[in-house]
C-alpha cells in the first residue's frame, strides 16, 4: 500500500529501507483545544504509514506478479536474520580470482559501433508525423550511439556462463495432445440431434477435444517421443514444441497415438507434430559476430526462435527429472535437497524452495546462459495420512477439505485376494495410478438415487457407505451399500486405519480411498498468493548475500540445471562455460541534493552511499496551505484506548511539519463529535467509515489523517479509507499506525510529512544542479504502467487490467500528478483511452507552463517484455502521436523518446573487489553496465541506482525503443546523457531520502496501479476465494474524485 512507504524492494530483501519510515500511529485524549472536539475528546492523527522504506530497493525474489501481492524484500536493512549476517562467507565471490573481462569481446563491441559509424552519423532526426501511423523502421530500436564512458570503471561478476553451440541447424515441431474419443462413446453420439433436444452439442454432437495438461501432458509427450525419435536427439519443454537435430520419423498424418493408463483409465491421446520452419543456427552465429540483422527483419528480440530452442535444450535435463520441479518456462527446483527447502509452517505447511533460473541470451560475440537463484512456493507432499496428522485431525472438516483438494497424488491399488473369503491370502499385481484429490468425504457428495451415505463431514472409512452394484467381492452383497472399511477388508484383506477421514476423487460420482494409501506427488506449485506470514518467512529464506547466491549458482545451480556431464547437451553440440563471466561496469557520481535551511536559503546536502538525512532543513517548496484538516481514529472494539499518547504525538507531529516548512494550520477543525470510530476486528469497515466521512462534510476538510489500530496495517480498513477519500469524498488522506506515531521519532515524523507535502502539491527536495535536457523547462517526462489480475487462482475472468500514468509539470521533477483507468484484463498494450489521457497530460503541462506545450517528451514505459517492444511501437506510439496531433498546433510537433524500464529480469552483478563494494557486499549504488552481456547495436543498459542494504541488488534494465530527443540534443554524448538523466532522477523520489532502484516516472506509475487495485480490492479478493462458476465477475470502472485529479493523491 502506497501509504506505508514500502520501499519497493522486490527480492532477496534487496533495497534500502533507509531511515525507517514507520507506519504511523497516534495518541488519544488530552487537550480539547488541539483536538477540536470538545472536553474529553480524543485526537488521533493520521496514518503516515512509514513513508519511506528505501524506495524500490532491489532484491531477487518476486513470487509472481499480481502486482504487489508479493514483492520480495521491502527494501532494506535491519541487520541479519538470527545470527551473524555473513557468517562463514567471503566478502566477495572468488576473491582475487576474477579474470578481466574478455578483451576480444571488448574489441569486437568497439569495432561493431565503429564500423557502423554511429559517432559520425549523428544527423538530425526526422519526426514522423502521420496521424495514427506506425513508427518508421529507421526509428525502431535505434542503434546504440556509443557505449557510456562516465564514472569509475570497475570489474564485476555477472550471473552468466558462456555458451558454445555447434549445431548447424535445428528442426522444430509444435505439439498438441488431445484425448481421442473411445469407439463406444462415438457410437453413442447422436448423428442428427433434434433441435432443442438434450443431445445437441454442436452440429455433430461431439464433445470438444480435451487437451492434456501439466503432469499428464508431460507423460503423454514422453511416450510419443519414444515412438518417433528412433535415436534422433530431441529436446522439449513437454508443453508445446520439440527440437531435434534431424527430421523425426513421423506417420503420414503427423499424428502419434499414445495409450495413457496412469489414471486407471484406458485413454488414448493423439499427439500431433506440426513441422515449423527450421532454425538456422549458422545465421544466429553470424549475427552474434556482426550484429547485422537480416534484410527486412525488423522483429525484436532478434532470432527469438533460435534462442528459445537453445533454452529448451539447456533446460531439458532438469525438466525431465522427477527429482526437479519446474515452474513456468525457465525455473527449476530441487525437490529432494533439504538445504534448499524451507517450510512456511502452519496452517498449510507449504514450502519455499530455492531453485534456479536458466535462459539463453544473445550478446555481442557470444551466446550466454543467464543463471540465477530464484524461489518458488510449493504445496506439501507425502503420505496423505501424514499430511492430515500435520494439519490436525481436529481441524474443521471444511478447512481440511480445502487443504487437500486440488492435490495430485499416487494411489496404491491393492491386489485382490486370490482365495475368496480368506484374510491375508496371496497378493500380487499391486499397481499405482495418479488422481486429483477432490477433498474429503462430505454428506453432500454424489447425486441421484444411490448417492453415497456420509454420516458427517470428514467421515472415516466406517462412516462412509457407497452403493455396490453388479458383481461384489466375496462376503459383500451386490446392489447394496457397504462401508469403505468393509470393502477394503473383504476385497483386499486390508484393515484400513480407522481414524482418518476418507479421501474422495470426483464430486458427482465420487470414488473413495483410505488416506494412508495415497501419496501426494512433490513439486506442485501453490496457485494462490501467499499470506502475510508466509511472505515474511519467504523473505527470511530468500535474503542472501551476493556471495551466497553466486556460490549457489556455481555449485547447486549447476547440479540442478544439469550443466555438467549432461548427455543431452553433448548430443546437441552445446557446451557451457565453467566459470561466471566478468564484465566492465562504471560507478556514476551521485548528485548532491538541495533543501532549504531554517532561513529559507538553499542548503546543499551531500549524498553518502545513496542516501542522506534531513536534519535542520525545510522542504524546497511547500504545497497548498492546509487550513482545514481533521482526523479519524479507528479502533478495534476490544482495544484499550490510548487517548493521551496519541494526542500528544499528533500535536508534536503537526508542530514538526510546520518547522519543516509544510504549510498546515496548527489546529484541526472543531467538530461537535469525537474522532473515534469503533470497528469489530475482521469486520467490514466501509460502512462505518463512510458514515464518519459524511459527518466530516459539514466543514469540507482539505486533509484527513487516519490513525489505524493494531501493530500491522489492517488491509480492510486501509482499503476503505483510500476508497472513501480518493473516490467518494475527494479528501487527501494519510494513514498512520498508532503503534508507530506514539514513538515520536523525528525520522518517522519527517518521512510521513514528506507525503503530506507531496499530496498538497509541494516539492520536498531538488538536485543541487539541474538535470541536463530537463533544466530548460521544455521537456516533459512521463511514465505509465499496467498491472494485471494475477496470482488469484482460477476465477480471474472479468477482472480488469489497471493502468497508471504520471507526468512531470516543470523542470523541478518534484510533482508527478497522476491519471488512471482500467481496460480488458490481462491486456498489456494500452487501448484508445491512452490517446485521451496522454492529451490530458499535455494540457496539464501547458497550464503549468504559461500555455506552452513541451518541445520534448521522454516516456518511461514500465513493465513490458522484450517480446512486446514491437507492440509498444505499433499500438501505443500511434495513439501517442494522435494525442499530440490533436493538442499541438499544425506547425509544431514534439520530439519523443520511449525508454522501457524493466525490473523483472534475472541479470545480477556481484563485486569482485572489496574497494568497490557496499556494506551489504553488493555493488555500489550508481553502478551502470552497458557492455559484456548486451548486444552492441541495441541501446540498453543496466543501472543499480540504489543502495541495497540486504540481499542481492537487482539492477533496473532500460532499453530505448524510440529516440528523437537524446541524439539530436546531445549528439555523441547521447548514451552518457540518458544514463546520467536516469541515474539522477532516481534521487528525486519525493517521499524518500535515498536513491530508489527504478526511476520515479516508472516507480510512481507502479504505485498508481497499486492504488487502483486498492479501490477494487474486494473484487480481486472475491476472485481469489471464489469457486469456479459460470458467471464472470464484473468490476466497475473507478475514477478518483475531481478534487484529487491531477495531484499526487496516490503517494
Amino acid at each position: 500500500m502506497a501509504d506505508r512507504g514500502r520501499g519497493r524492494g522486490r527480492g532477496d530483501r534487496g533495497g534500502g529501507r533507509g531511515p525507517r519510515g514507520g507506519r504511523g500511529g497516534g495518541d488519544r485524549g488530552g487537550s480539547a483545544t488541539f483536538s477540536g472536539i470538545g472536553p474529553g475528546g480524543d485526537f488521533r492523527g493520521g496514518r503516515g504509514g512509514g513513508d519511506y522504506r528505501g524506495g524500490r530497493g532491489g532484491g531477487d525474489y518476486r513470487g509472481g506478479r499480481g502486482r504487489g501481492d508479493f514483492r520480495g524484500g521491502r527494501g532494506g536493512g535491519r541487520g541479519g536474520f538470527g545470527g551473524p549476517k555473513f557468517a562463514g562467507e567471503d566478502e566477495v565471490f572468488k576473491p582475487n580470482a576474477a579474470p578481466r573481462p574478455d578483451p576480444d569481446i571488448t574489441r569486437l563491441e568497439d569495432k561493431i559501433l565503429s564500423d557502423l559509424g554511429m559517432a559520425s552519423k549523428m544527423s538530425a532526426l526526422k519526426v514522423s508525423s502521420g496521424k495514427g501511423s506506425k513508427a518508421p523502421t529507421g526509428e525502431r530500436l535505434p542503434c546504440r550511439p556509443a557505449f557510456g564512458t562516465r564514472g569509475t570503471e570497475v570489474t564485476l561478476w555477472a550471473n552468466y556462463f558462456a555458451l558454445g553451440v555447434k549445431t548447424p541447424s535445428l528442426y522444430r515441431y509444435s505439439l498438441k495432445a488431445t484425448l481421442k474419443m473411445k469407439e463406444e462413446d462415438e457410437s453413442q453420439t447422436p448423428k442428427k440431434p433434434k433441435k432443442g433436444g438434450k443431445g445437441g452439442k454442436g452440429e455433430k454432437g461431439k464433445k470438444p477435444d480435451k487437451e492434456a495438461k501439466g503432469m499428464k501432458l508431460q507423460a503423454v509427450i514422453k511416450s510419443a517421443l519414444r515412438q518417433v525419435s528412433n535415436g534422433i536427439p530431441c529436446a522439449t519443454e513437454f508443453k508445446a514444441q520439440v527440437i531435434s537435430i534431424a527430421p523425426l520419423q513421423l506417420p503420414e498424418d503427423k499424428t502419434v497415438r499414445v495409450p495413457y493408463t496412469d489414471e486407471g483409465k484406458d485413454d488414448i491421446y493423439e499427439v500431433t507434430f506440426d513441422p515449423a520452419p527450421d532454425l538456422d543456427m549458422d545465421a544466429l552465429r553470424a549475427y552474434i559476430q556482426s550484429m547485422q540483422i537480416r534484410p527486412g527483419d525488423t522483429k525484436f528480440p532478434r532470432f527469438a526462435d533460435e534462442i528459445d530452442a537453445i533454452s529448451i535444450i539447456t533446460g531439458f535435463q532438469a525438466r525431465d527429472s522427477d527429482q526437479v520441479g519446474s515452474l513456468g518456462r525457465s525455473r527449476y527446483f530441487p525437490l529432494n535437497v533439504n538445504s534448499e527447502i524451507n517450510s512456511l509452517g502452519y496452517p498449510d505447511f507449504n514450502t519455499v524452495i530455492r531453485g534456479y533460473f536458466q535462459s539463453a541470451r544473445p550478446a555481442t560475440g557470444r551466446l550466454l546462459l543467464n543463471a540465477n537463484v530464484t524461489h518458488g512456493v510449493f504445496r506439501p507432499s507425502g503420505n496423505v495420512a501424514g499430511l492430515m496428522d500435520q494439519y490436525g485431525l481436529n481441524s474443521p472438516p471444511s478447512a481440511l477439505n480445502k487443504y487437500l483438494s486440488g492435490l495430485r497424488c499416487r494411489c496404491k491399488i491393492l491386489a485382490e485376494k486370490t482365495v475368496p473369503g480368506s484374510k491375508g491370502g496371496k497378493q500380487s499385481g499391486e499397481r499405482v495410478i495418479t488422481k486429483l484429490i477432490a477433498g474429503i468425504a462430505m454428506p453432500s457428495d454424489g447425486s441421484g438415487e444411490n448417492r453415497p451415505r456420509v454420516e458427517r463431514p470428514g467421515a472415516t472409512p466406517s462412516q462412509v457407505s457407497f452403493f455396490l452394484s453388479d458383481s461384489a467381492p466375496p462376503g459383500l452383497r451386490a446392489n447394496a451399500y457397504c462401508t469403505v472399511a468393509d470393502y477394503y477388508l473383504k476385497k483386499y484383506g486390508y484393515q484400513v486405519k480407522p481414524g482418518y477421514p476418507v479421501v474422495k476423487f470426483g464430486n458427482t460420482r465420487p470414488i473413495y480411498m483410505p488416506a494412508e494409501l495415497l501419496e501426494v506427488i512433490p513439486g506442485q506449485v501453490l496457485k494462490r498468493k501467499t499470506s502475510p506470514d508466509e511472505t515474511a518467512q519467504m523473505i527470511l529464506f530468500a535474503c542472501r548475500s551476493p556471495f551466497a547466491n553466486a556460490t549457489s549458482i556455481m555449485s547447486m545451480g549447476r547440479r540442478v540445471l544439469g550443466l555438467d556431464g549432461n548427455p543431452k547437451l553433448t548430443q546437441f553440440g552445446v557446451t557451457v562455460g565453467k566459470e561466471l563471466l566478468t564484465v566492465k561496469g562504471r560507478e556514476l557520481i551521485a548528485p548532491a541534493v538541495a533543501y532549504l535551511d531554517r532561513t529559507n536559503k538553499k542548503r546543499t546536502i551531500q549524498v553518502a552511499e545513496g542516501g542522506w538525512n534531513m536534519r535542520e532543513v525545510k522542504v524546497v517548496k511547500p504545497g497548498r496551505y492546509i487550513s482545514k484538516w481533521t482526523w479519524i481514529n479507528v479502533e478495534f472494539s476490544n482495544q484499550a484506548s490510548n487517548h493521551a499518547n496519541v494526542l500528544s504525538a499528533m500535536k508534536e507531529w503537526v508542530d514538526f511539519m510546520r518547522r519543516m516548512g509544510i504549510a498546515i494550520e496548527e489546529r484541526p477543525i472543531m467538530y461537535d463529535f469525537g474522532p473515534t470510530v469503533s470497528i469489530p476486528r475482521h469486520a467490514p469497515a466501509l460502512d462505518a467509515l463512510r458514515a464518519r466521512f459524511k459527518m466530516l462534510q459539514k466543514q469540507s476538510p482539505q486533509f484527513v489523517f487516519v490513525v489505524l489500530p493494531g501493530k500491522k496495517t489492517d488491509a480492510n480498513i486501509y482499503n476503505a479509507v483510500k476508497y472513501l477519500g480518493d473516490v467518494e469524498f475527494g479528501y487527501p488522506t494519510v494513514c498512520v499506525l498508532q503503534a508507530n506515531i506514539v514513538k515520536k521519532q523525528p525520522q518517522y515524523f519527517a518521512n510521513v510529512a514528506l507525503k503530506v507535502n507531496l499530496k498538497a502539491g509541494g516539492i520536498n527536495h531538488k538536485l543541487n544542479n539541474d538535470v541536463n535536457i530537463i533544466k530548460d523547462g521544455k521537456t516533459m517526462v512521463l511514465g505509465y504502467d499496467v498491472t494485471h489480475p494475477t496470482n488469484l487462482g482460477k476465477s480471474t475472468e472479468g477482472l480488469p487490467s489497471l493502468v497508471g500514468m504520471v507526468s512531470s509539470i516543470d523542470q523541478d521533477l518534484g510533482q508527478w500528478p497522476a491519471t488512471a483507468w482500467s481496460q480488458a484484463g490481462k491486456q498489456e498494450m494500452l487501448d484508445d483511452t491512452l490517446k485521451e489521457r496522454f492529451a490530458g497530460r499535455l494540457k496539464l503541462w501547458s497550464r503549468h507552463n504559461k500555455g506552452q506545450l513541451p518541445q520534448n517528451i521522454i516516456i518511461f514505459r514500465d513493465g513490458v517484455s522484450e517480446g512486446q517492444f514491437d507492440q509498444v511501437l505499433d499500438k501505443e506510439l500511434p495513439l501517442i502521436r494522435a494525442a499530440c496531433a490533436t493538442t499541438y498546433p499544425a506547425t509544431q510537433k514534439p520530439k519523443i523518446s520511449i525508454i522501457v524500464s524493466v525490473k523483472r529480469h534475472q541479470t545480477r552483478f556481484y563485486p569482485t573487489d572489496t574497494n568497490h563494494m557496499s556494506k551489504s557486499r553488493n555493488i555500489k549504488n550508481g553502478t551502470v553496465v552497458d557492455r559484456g552481456v548486451t548486444q552492441a547495436t541495441v541501446w540498453d543498459f543496466f543501472l543499480t541506482a540504489h543502495q541495497a542494504l540486504q540481499g542481492t541488488a537487482r539492477p533496473a534494465h532500460y532499453t530505448v525503443l524510440l529516440d528523437e530527443v537524446f541524439r539530436q540534443t546531445l549528439g555523441s554524448e547521447a548514451a552518457n546523457g540518458l544514463e546520467n538523466l536516469t541515474h539522477e532522477m532516481c534521487y528525486l523520489f519525493g517521499r524518500a531520502t535515498k536513491a530508489v532502484s527504478i526511476c520515479p516516472p516508472a516507480y510512481y506509475a507502479d504505485i498508481v496501479c497499486t492504488r487502483q487495485r486498492v479501490y477494487v480490492a474486494d473484487y480481486f479478493e472475491r476472485s481469489e476465494t471464489a469457486s469456479t462458476t459460470g458467471s464472470a465477475i464484473v468490476v466497475p470502472s473507478v475514477e478518483v474524485h475531481d478534487n484529487l485529479k491531477d495531484t499526487m493523491y496516490y503517494i
